[in-house]
């Protein structure tokens, strides 16, 4: 009895030690952590390699930053980078962090540039759209990896002071760069439950589109044809970054 008693101390005593230093691991690597989750996420759903130069969070105050965000064109485009996002801003709030999802207050996407490539009729952009919405519909699936991950509710989701390049096989290397309206969405992930970070990627996806849709518009393919002696083909950008 008294053998036993001694093995189930040890036993509950090496379970809390294994939990103290799992979270000291957390404590001292919440930055890693952060940058490798949002590399290793990203890169899944949009079947593209994703980094990130850093990430930095403050547990005390629930600022973070995340530094130097590319994500790469999909094969077959020109551009080495789709969007690339210098600094984003998340403040975590630290009095709504329920059991299954943690809430950010606003999450501000500064200074992204993002890369609008053409190729035989197709939009890099909407190649990586397609990739996030499959990988949406895995997560419905508790089989598949999609549907696992921290769930997140977000208030506001804001992109600003941005701008938009323009490239196309048709223009032989002319390109232009326009500014990329502000954007925001709201409400993203229903509370109490959150949503899985296949969802808040596909919310992120589509903000960035409707914006280039936008920016689009102020693109005068003809005149940059023109300039590069190119034949302006027959297309229309909104209605490319529009499709379904």
């Amino acid at each position: 009895m008294r053998k036993a008693f001694l093995f189930s101390g040890l036993a509950l005593t090496a379970t809390i030690i294994l939990m103290l230093g799992s979270v000291t691991y957390v404590l001292f690597n919440i930055d890693a952590l952060i940058k490798d989750e949002i590399e290793s996420t990203g890169s899944r759903a949009y079947k593209v390699p994703v980094t990130v130069a850093e990430a930095t969070m403050s547990l005390k105050s629930g600022n973070g930053q995340i530094i130097g965000l590319r994500i790469e064109n999909p094969p077959g485009f020109s551009a080495p980078d789709a969007i690339h996002v210098p600094l984003i801003e998340i403040n975590v709030d630290t009095d709504r962090i329920a059991d299954k999802a943690i809430a950010l207050g606003r999450v501000v996407v500064d200074h992204p540039k993002i890369v609008l490539d053409i190729k035989d009729g197709r939009a890099n952009l909407m190649r990586l759209k397609e990739s996030a919405r499959a990988w949406l519909a895995r997560s419905e699936n508790d089989d598949e990896e999609a549907s696992t991950g921290q769930r997140l509710i977000i208030d506001e989701i804001v992109l600003q002071n941005g701008s938009m390049v323009f490239r196309a096989d048709f223009l032989d290397g002319v390109e232009t760069e326009v500014p990329l309206p502000d954007s925001r969405i709201t409400d993203v992930g229903e509370k109490p439950e959150g949503a899985l970070p296949a969802e808040v990627i596909s919310e992120i996806t589509q903000l960035l589109i409707t914006a280039s849709e936008r920016a689009s518009r102020r693109i005068d393919i003809s005149a940059l044809a023109r300039k590069s002696g190119a034949t302006a083909p027959d297309i229309d950008l909104s209605a490319l970054l529009k499709e379904e």
